[in-house]
């Protein structure tokens, strides 16, 4: 990608972040990235078009949060992935915060966050059964009962970031929301592991993140 895209891409972010997407012109955009305006529409010919490769620039940054495979260790990686899907929402704040405004504005955007909570849900759900079968969770007292949870996890942390606005809470507050969650559902050998997460806490969120956040690697 050329530098004078990526240069918009972020610049648009920042403002985004700033000041809420329907506050935000192409002409504002143009002039914080020092550039004339007809050199932005040269790349992005309007303002949806520029949302939609904001939104996927989102997407590349969420690129390897996953947990597919059963040999990992689920419980821990799951909560190093519930860090860095917090700080994913920070670095991206004007979307969680605009979102039903966005979801107006931007229908292919619509479809496309609509298919994106879907497949959350559905890692929320693959987390679970890892945990079941790794002996951190009890097998489902009904059908459906963890595809319940596994909607209300994403709900949770979805919600986080207003949270965070309003009441100050912190990564480690929402990390803690989200094992809170899972508690009731725990076997022995989960809360003890609950226990052990709660000490090392500090650290995991301490820790670096897993998600890109430049622009290599994205086109």
């Amino acid at each position: 990608m050329k530098e004078s895209k990526k240069k918009i891409i972020q610049t648009a972010i920042d403002l985004f972040n700033q000041h809420g997407v329907g506050n935000v012109r192409v002409h504002d955009i143009a002039a914080a990235a020092h550039i004339s305006p007809g050199n932005l529409t040269y790349h992005f010919s309007t303002k949806k078009a520029l949302m939609e490769a904001v939104y996927d620039y989102m997407k590349q940054c969420l690129e390897g949060m996953t947990l597919e495979n059963s040999h990992l260790e689920v419980a821990f990686d799951a909560l190093s992935i519930t860090r860095d899907y917090l700080r994913f929402q920070i670095q991206f704040r004007f979307f969680y915060r605009d979102t039903l405004e966005i979801m107006k504005l931007f229908p292919d955007i619509r479809q496309a966050y609509k298919k994106r909570i879907q497949n959350v849900i559905s890692f929320n759900r693959n987390v679970i059964d890892l945990a079941v079968e790794q002996g951190y969770m009890r097998t489902e007292s009904h059908q459906g009962q963890y595809d319940v949870l596994a909607r209300n996890a994403w709900a949770v942390l979805n919600s986080w970031l207003i949270e965070r606005e309003i009441m100050n809470t912190d990564v480690q507050e929402g990390i803690r929301a989200s094992l809170e969650l899972h508690y009731p559902h725990f076997t022995p050998k989960g809360q003890a592991f609950y226990y052990k997460m709660i000490d090392l806490l500090p650290g995991l969120v301490a820790a670096e993140s897993g998600i890109k956040s430049s622009f290599e690697g994205y086109e």
